[in-house]
C-alpha cells in the first residue's frame, strides 16, 4: 500500500458491493473502517415510499452522520500525530456523494436549504488520497440486491435504481478531486475471488496519475 494513502474511499451505487469490499480492505490493511450504514436512516424507507415528502429528511440525516465521519477522520489524524505514525482509514462512502443525490431527489428550495446547512456544519471536507469507484449496471445491481435478500428493492420508485446508476456514472465521469481507480464489478469480484482481490491490491500499490481503469487484462 502506498505510504501516502491515509484515507481511502470505496464508492459505487447501491448493489455495487462497496460495503463488503471496504470491510475486506480495512481488515487486510488493519485500519479503521467508516461505514455509512444507510439501513440506520429512519427516514429512508419513508423516502422510498414517498420521495417528495421525505427526501429532505433522509438527506439531512445522512448529512449529520457525515459530520460524525469528519470527527473520526480527525481523531485518526490526532492518534497518528501522537504516535508519529499514519492511522489509515477506509470508508464505504464519499463525503461529497450528496452532490449525486441532492439534485436528483430534492426540490430547488429544499436543495438551497440543504446546501446552506451543509456550509454551516461542514465548511471543509477532507479530500481522499484514493477513491475506488465500483461500476456496475442497474440490472446487475438489482440481481445482487435480490440475491442477498435486500427487501428495500421492492420499495424503490419505478426507475429509481436506473436513475441512481446514471447519476453515479455522470458524477464520476467528471470527478477530479482525488486519484480515481475505476473497476467494473460485473467482471471483477474482489470479495469472493482472491485473484481479483490481489489484482486490486496491486493496482492500489502501483496507482499512477489521476485516473486508472482496472481490468482483468492486468493479471
Amino acid at each position: 500500500m502506498q505510504s501516502d494513502y491515509r484515507y481511502i474511499v470505496v464508492e459505487g451505487p447501491i448493489g455495487s458491493g462497496k460495503s463488503p469490499l471496504s470491510r475486506k480492505l480495512a481488515e487486510h490493511f488493519g485500519c479503521t473502517l467508516i461505514s455509512e450504514q444507510p439501513e440506520k436512516n429512519p427516514f429512508l424507507e419513508q423516502f422510498y415510499l414517498n420521495a417528495a415528502n421525505h427526501g429532505l429528511a433522509a438527506e439531512l440525516y445522512f448529512l449529520l452522520r457525515r459530520t460524525e465521519t469528519l470527527n473520526l477522520i480527525a481523531a485518526a489524524d490526532e492518534i497518528g500525530n501522537a504516535n508519529h505514525s499514519m492511522q489509515r482509514v477506509v470508508s464505504d462512502f464519499l463525503l461529497e456523494k450528496d452532490q449525486i443525490f441532492v439534485p436528483t431527489i430534492l426540490r430547488e428550495d429544499e436543495q438551497a436549504l440543504y446546501w446552506q446547512l451543509k456550509q454551516k456544519i461542514m465548511p471543509e471536507i477532507p479530500v481522499p488520497d484514493l477513491v475506488i469507484y465500483l461500476q456496475t449496471s442497474a440490472g446487475a445491481a438489482e440481481a445482487q440486491l435480490r440475491s442477498r435478500g435486500d427487501n428495500h428493492i421492492n420499495l424503490f420508485p419505478p426507475g429509481y435504481l436506473q436513475q441512481v446508476h446514471e447519476e453515479y456514472h455522470r458524477y464520476f465521469y467528471l470527478y477530479d478531486r482525488a486519484p480515481l481507480l475505476i473497476a467494473n464489478t460485473e467482471e471483477l469480484d474482489f470479495v469472493n475471488n482472491p485473484d481479483h482481490f490481489q489484482l486490486l491490491l496491486h493496482a492500489i500499490a502501483n496507482m499512477r496519475g489521476s485516473r486508472h481503469y482496472l481490468n482483468l487484462s492486468e493479471r
